[in-house]
């Protein structure tokens, strides 16, 4: 299987994905203090405030995108690491209620040019730092991605399995695609109990589970129960 075609057909239901997860991830977000979020996470040396903070920049990353496909002029998905890195530290540094006010404003302005795609795209893929050339129409479910595994690195109460099914799968297929696109991905035959398979590489080492195993294992190398494997797991390039 190589991974759900995304068109203008799925739009408006990957928006409606989109929206649950971003709506669950917010709820988190807007209950933490501003003690909660010097906390670390499951991201080496980031705080909770550095994880929302990079979740604001990538918002704003992946609305340039989306405006470069509707208009055609060129707005890249992302500045020079330092830029990019000094943009998370400076929101990192605002309280929990300005950083949380910061991440809904930038969602909403993603969430509004996600929408305008279905008016019609002059550019239909684009070029992304960490994924190769993408399908305009993949981006609501990259962003579901996105929302999904940062809220897991958050460290809350929240869990993989409360996770809509239907962002599951698709946050599994983007994991696949970014490592196919890695030049240091191990070869992987992906199973999924549900009936999908996938594979990166040569597919030298098998993996099989129920989606919410196979997801925190692509996206964090996290084991939960359910993985089946043979041997020893790969090691997995981070993103």
């Amino acid at each position: 299987m190589t991974g759900t075609t995304k068109n203008p057909r799925t739009l408006t239901s990957d928006i409606g994905v989109l929206q649950r997860e971003a709506g669950m991830a917010m709820a988190t977000i807007a209950s933490l203090t501003d003690a909660e979020l010097t906390r670390p996470t499951r991201c080496a040396g980031w705080t909770r405030a550095h994880v929302i903070a990079h979740l604001a920049t990538g918002a704003d990353a992946m609305t340039n995108l989306a405006t470069w496909a509707i208009t055609g002029e060129e707005t890249p998905d992302h500045a020079s690491r330092e830029e990019r890195g000094a943009a998370i530290e400076a929101a990192a540094g605002l309280s929990a209620v300005e950083l949380t006010a910061t991440l809904r404003r930038a969602q909403a302005r993603l969430q509004d040019a996600l929408a305008r795609l279905k008016d019609g795209v002059q550019v239909p893929t684009l070029p992304t730092l960490l994924d190769g050339e993408v399908d305009v129409f993949s981006l609501p479910a990259r962003r579901t991605t996105e929302l999904v595994v940062h809220h897991d690195d958050l460290d809350t109460t929240w869990e993989w399995h409360e996770a809509d099914p239907d962002a599951v799968v698709d946050a599994i297929e983007i994991c696949v695609h970014r490592l196919r696109a890695h030049p240091e991905a191990p070869g992987l035959h992906v199973v999924a109990r549900e009936g999908e398979e996938w594979t990166v590489g040569d597919g030298a080492h098998r993996i099989e589970g129920w989606y919410e195993a196979l997801l925190p294992f692509l996206a964090r190398e996290q084991v939960e129960e359910g993985l089946r494997y043979e041997g020893e797991l790969p090691r997995l390039p981070p993103w």
